[in-house]
Order: structure tokens, then C-alpha cells, then sequence
């Protein structure tokens, strides 16, 4: 009998009625047919409820006061009746066959928490910008892994995202004070401890680059980045802990972390740095991590010869 499970689609907006109406179409019009749309208003002060509420049954809305995105997929994983839970911001769009593919990989992989794929940034009118990421995709149980590379690994944003219903039983609800934004990261950093990884090759998601996203100004995604970090790792641990895992990782084998780190002038250890570059186990290129490390070595001895 052919995997049909129902799925879950969680639309998350605040303030994004100008973008709200194509990512709400692109996952209506999905080539896969057993899915309920769920829209998650977060207080939002703009048209969006209007725009939802257009919509009428054909989506399920939910209206609820400002507190955040981890707040906004909390409501709609509760509104939800899917085995599957894929996530949908605002301001991008999905490709109508995106459910399709995930549904098959989780057919494939049955004891997947996570599915995940590429993603391909475009502009304010749907330009690509650069090359589709992430660059490498898993495949497998890479719990072991992650515990020795202090829970970094590259996964897609939140568009890029689905995980399993039984996966989100166990992880549920999402620390709301916490993840007011980037809430995301919670599931995505738990999900390779309780199942395997999936990616995908193909882009299925395009994600908007248009100035009002979380992370699109370098230096202030960067500061960001590196307290979002420390952040994720003490949640992860003590949920990890709260389970009964007995694995905690930590900060100083995590490569994005440290590599963030030294881009601010907050990281000396260039020898480890270059050291964790050289062995990262989620670029099978050796000519990859070499160019990296080699990247990194004349970066900083630039900086030393600017001081």
C-alpha cells in the first residue's frame, strides 16, 4: 500500500501581507493532495489577517496576540492532525511539488525526524541570487556525529524544513521566551538525537532576501549568530539531559559557531579553527575543506600584519 500520510502545513506571518497571498497559493496549489494549510497570525498590524481570512476554508486560520515565532508554530503543531509538519514562513515560497518530495523521502526513510532540502534565495521580485544551499546534504543517523561537532550542522531555514509528527511529540512545545525568532533551530538541532536525516537535492523552497529578514545585515546577523548559538546549545543540552540522553555537546568543536566567532575578531585559536575546518565531517570534499582552511590561514595572517 503507497505511504499517503496527511500533512501538515504551518504557515507563520507577522506583518508580511505584501508577501503573505503567494506563500499562502504556493501551498495550496501542491501536486500532493492529502495536506491542511494552517495560518498563523502573530498579532500581526498590517493586512495579513484580511488576506487570510479571504481565503476562507480553504486554509485554517489562527489570530493570536504578538509573542513570537516559537509561539506561532507552538499554536499551529496543536491545530494540526498531520504525520508530517512542514514549515512555511511568510515571505517565501514553496514549489508545488515540495510536498510530494518530502512525503516520498519519508516513505523512504521511515525512521526520519527530519527531511530536509535546498533552498534558493531570490530577491524582492523573485531574482536568484547566488547558488542554491545548502551545498552538502546527509543522509542517515548522524546523532554521533552531531554530539562531536558541538550540535552544528548545516541544515535549510525553516522553509526548507519538515519533520515528523512522532518526533514532535517528544520535543513539544517549543520554549517561547527563548524563540521569539529563528524557532526553527529548536527542532532542528534536537531532530538528528531521535531519528535519521534527509536531504534532498532538489531546490524546492525559494527564500526572500528582502531586507527585513532576521539575518540580512552582515554584521548584525553575525553578533546575533554567535549569541543564537550559545543560546541553542544550553537549550539543547538541557532538553537533551531532561530526556535522558546523556550527551552534552559543546561550543568549541562547533565550526559555525567559532568560524563566526573569528569574523568578529572574538576568536584567537587559529590553529583550531583551521583544525576543525580541515576535518568537517559534512563536506566530503577534501579539496573543499583544504580551500577553507587554507582560506582561513591567510585571513589571519592578513589581520596580523594589519595590527
Amino acid at each position: 500500500m503507497k505511504f499517503q500520510p496527511y500533512v501538515s502545513i504551518i504557515i507563520n506571518n507577522y506583518n508580511y501581507d505584501r508577501f503573505l497571498s503567494e506563500a499562502i497559493n504556493s501551498a495550496i496549489n501542491q501536486t500532493y493532495p492529502h495536506t491542511e494549510v494552517i495560518v498563523v497570525d502573530d498579532g500581526s498590524t498590517d493586512n495579513s489577517r484580511d488576506i487570510i481570512s479571504g481565503y476562507g476554508d480553504r486554509i485554517i486560520p489562527i489570530f493570536k496576540e504578538n509573542s513570537g515565532q516559537g509561539s506561532a508554530f507552538n499554536a499551529g503543531f496543536a491545530a494540526s492532525r498531520g504525520e508530517i509538519f512542514c514549515l512555511l514562513d511568510a515571505d517565501d515560497v514553496w514549489l508545488s511539488q515540495k510536498v510530494e518530495y518530502v512525503v516520498e523521502a519519508f516513505s523512504q526513510f521511515r525512521n526520519a525526524s527530519v527531511v530536509y532540502h535546498k533552498v534558493q534565495n531570490v530577491g524582492k521580485t523573485g531574482t536568484p541570487i547566488g547558488r542554491p544551499w545548502p551545498h552538502q546534504l546527509v543522509r542517515g543517523n548522524i546523532a554521533k556525529k552531531l554530539a562531536k561537532t558541538g550540535g552544528w550542522w548545516p541544515f535549510s531555514p525553516s522553509t526548507g524544513l519538515s519533520f515528523s509528527r512522532n518526533f514532535l511529540l517528544q520535543v513539544m512545545n517549543i520554549p517561547e521566551n527563548e524563540y521569539r525568532i529563528c524557532a526553527d533551530t529548536y527542532l532542528a538541532d534536537l531532530a538528528p538525537f531521535f531519528g535519521d536525516v534527509v536531504g534532498i537535492k532538489q531546490v524546492l523552497s525559494l527564500f526572500r532576501i528582502h531586507g527585513y529578514n532576521n539575518w540580512s545585515h552582515p554584521i548584525d546577523a553575525q553578533r546575533r549568530s554567535v549569541k543564537y548559538h550559545e543560546l541553542r546549545v544550553n537549550v539543547l543540552n538541557s532538553v537533551l539531559k531532561h530526556l535522558g540522553f546523556g550527551v552534552e555537546v559543546s561550543l568549541s568543536e562547533n565550526l559555525a559557531y567559532r568560524t563566526t566567532k573569528y569574523k568578529l575578531g572574538e576568536e584567537d585559536d587559529l590553529i583550531g579553527l583551521i583544525l576543525l575546518t580541515v576535518c568537517n565531517p559534512y563536506d566530503w570534499r577534501l579539496h573543499s575543506r583544504i580551500k577553507a582552511a587554507v582560506k582561513l590561514w591567510l585571513e589571519g595572517n592578513f589581520k596580523k600584519s594589519r595590527n
